[in-house]
């Protein structure tokens, strides 16, 4: 009789052989090297928190050469960086048709200088799109059950029959591993490809949350209890040209009600570089509407 747990361990090591031809170990950093996923031809995408230097970057592929990799661009917001290796030659990962449902067997799978890694666990939970702390966009919010090592962020996150839908990250959550959606990595690497970047959207204000006074919210219909108080503006800035003065507290940003300083990144979504967006503020007990034409944060160094 075929023990049926020898059968199921056998048919997991052939899946992670499988699926590891298709990933790359990445030395980028001093300490732990990271994982990398083949994405399209001579494309690979890995954890940007793991590449810590711009050049002097290498992979090793899973036939075993070790080629140089060019750093095309990163974005924190995401965790995800994106190098070009143009001599890899490997298969491209296969990907999902689908995000597995909560329960499901996953397994993240990556590489080291010496050989293919695995991790094994369940799909945790999935949420609808949501902004990271870090200020991008998921368009999913893929949780796992799974204890990642530090050499597999950046790993191929698999369903049971070995289909990548996700790249493995630590870092956009203190208590769970992430899967970067499918949709969330091409939509990047798509934008760093085409502009090295990802333009985040920029208004030169500082800003904190502040409470409403009652007498307020009555006498002028407010909704919200609290709002975010102007405490800093750069005149050169979106908001400084626009009129935005320090005391302004501002309620309504491109018609979001605005009431903790994540609601910001909400409001200034991919895509809202050079948009006017307009906003609603309370000043000296009115309500002032003004027109916001949002900038592109600087980049830092």
């Amino acid at each position: 009789m075929t023990n049926p747990l020898v059968s199921f361990s056998e048919q997991l090591a052939a899946t992670v052989a499988e699926v590891g031809r298709s990933t790359v170990a990445v030395h980028a950093r001093a300490r732990f090297d990271s994982s990398g996923v083949h994405w399209t031809k001579g494309v690979v995408v890995t954890a940007d928190h793991a590449v810590r230097r711009d050049e002097d970057i290498h992979v090793t592929a899973s036939n075993g050469s070790k080629l140089a990799a060019e750093l095309i661009g990163r974005d924190p917001g995401t965790d995800l960086a994106v190098l070009r290796v143009p001599e890899l030659d490997v298969p491209i990962a296969e990907r999902a048709e689908r995000t597995p449902t909560p329960g499901s067997v996953v397994l993240a799978v990556g590489r080291s200088k010496d050989s293919v890694s695995a991790a094994f666990g369940v799909l945790s939970s999935i949420s609808p799109a949501s902004q990271t702390w870090r200020g991008g966009r998921l368009d999913q919010v893929v949780r796992l059950d799974l204890a990642l090592h530090p050499a597999a962020s950046g790993a191929a996150v698999v369903d049971a029959a070995g289909k990548l839908f996700g790249i493995a990250t630590p870092v956009l959550s203190r208590v769970s591993v992430f899967a970067v959606p499918l949709a969330t990595v091409d939509r990047v690497v798509e934008t760093l490809l085409a502009h090295g970047r990802i333009p985040r959207g920029y208004l030169g204000v500082g800003l904190q949350p502040i409470a409403i006074p009652e007498h307020l919210k009555s006498t002028l219909h407010l909704t919200a209890s609290t709002g975010l108080i102007v405490i800093s503006v750069d005149h050169d800035a979106p908001a400084g040209q626009a009129g935005v003065m320090i005391g302004d507290v501002l309620l309504e940003l491109n018609g979001l009600a605005i009431q903790e300083p994540e609601n910001i990144q909400e409001a200034l979504g991919a895509g809202s570089v050079g948009k006017k967006l307009p906003a609603r503020l309370l000043r000296g007990g009115k309500l002032v509407d003004v027109e916001l034409t949002v900038g592109e944060r600087p980049r830092k160094g």
